[in-house]
C-alpha cells in the first residue's frame, strides 16, 4: 500500500457555515499607570473570527484523483512484482534441485558447485530487483502525495476565502458508522497526538463541499493524471 495509508488508503489513520471563534480588534487603551513599573496584562476582545473543519480521512477516501492514483500504483506494483515472483520460483526450484543432487549416491561435485553459483546469482537478482521496485514505487508515491497535497491545499484556500474563514482545520476521524463504533478508533481518539476536535457541529464541517469541489476539478481536468 502506498505511503499515505496512514493513508491509506483511508486511515493513513485516521466546511456549510462556520462557527464563531474570534478576530482580534485593537485593545482599549490601558488604564493610567499600566506599563510603568510592573507589567500588566491587557485582555483583548475577540469577536467574529470564523473557523471551518474537514475530515482528511474522508477526503482521501472520497477524492477520485487519489483513488485513481492509488489504483494505478497498485497495478504498476503488481506488474513489477510479477517478474520478481518468477525469480523467487526459480530460486525455490534451484534450491530443491541442489538438495536432491546432494542426496544422491555418487554426487557430482562439479554439478553441485554450478548449481550453488546459480543459486547465489538468482538470490542477488531477487535482492536487486526488490530494491529497484521499492525505490520506483516510493518515488512515485512521493510524486502522488505532493500532487494531492497541492491540489487539496489550493482548493481549501479558495473555499475558505469564499466562506470568509480565517482558518480551515483538517482532522482525522472515522468515515463510516462501522469505523465510528470500532474500539480501536475510539482508543486512538482518546489519545490524540495533537489538538483535534472531539465534537463538531455539522454546520462547521466542510468535508462534503471540499470533496465536491475536488472531484469537480478532477472531472473537468485530466482524469488520468
Amino acid at each position: 500500500m502506498i505511503r499515505w495509508s496512514a493513508i491509506t488508503t483511508g486511515a493513513v489513520l485516521v466546511v456549510g457555515a462556520a462557527f464563531v471563534a474570534g478576530s482580534s480588534v485593537p485593545p482599549a487603551p490601558p488604564p493610567p499607570g499600566v506599563g510603568l513599573g510592573k507589567p500588566e496584562l491587557v485582555k483583548a476582545t475577540i469577536i467574529g473570527q470564523k473557523t471551518g473543519y474537514f475530515n482528511m480521512a474522508a477526503v482521501m477516501r472520497g477524492y477520485k484523483r487519489a483513488n485513481v492514483a492509488t489504483e494505478k500504483l497498485i497495478e504498476r506494483r503488481n506488474r513489477m512484482t510479477g517478474n520478481l515472483m518468477g525469480l523467487r520460483g526459480m530460486y525455490i526450484e534451484l534450491q530443491r534441485s541442489l538438495q536432491n543432487e546432494a542426496g544422491k549416491p555418487g554426487t557430482n561435485a562439479k554439478r553441485q558447485e554450478e548449481m550453488a553459483r546459480d543459486l547465489v546469482t538468482v538470490t542477488r537478482r531477487i535482492e536487486d530487483m526488490d530494491r529497484e521496485i521499492n525505490k520506483l514505487l516510493n518515488n512515485k508515491a512521493t510524486d502522488i502525495i505532493t500532487e494531492l497535497y497541492d491540489e487539496v491545499r489550493a482548493t481549501v484556500v479558495v473555499m475558505a476565502r469564499e466562506h470568509g474563514l480565517s482558518a480551515m482545520l483538517a482532522y482525522p476521524d472515522a468515515v463510516t458508522l462501522e469505523e465510528a463504533n470500532n474500539p480501536l478508533i475510539k482508543e486512538l481518539k482518546l489519545k490524540p497526538p495533537a489538538a483535534m476536535p472531539f465534537y463538531l457541529d455539522p454546520s462547521v464541517d466542510y468535508t462534503e463541499e471540499l470533496l465536491e469541489r475536488l472531484n469537480a476539478k478532477f472531472a473537468a481536468g485530466d482524469g488520468g493524471k
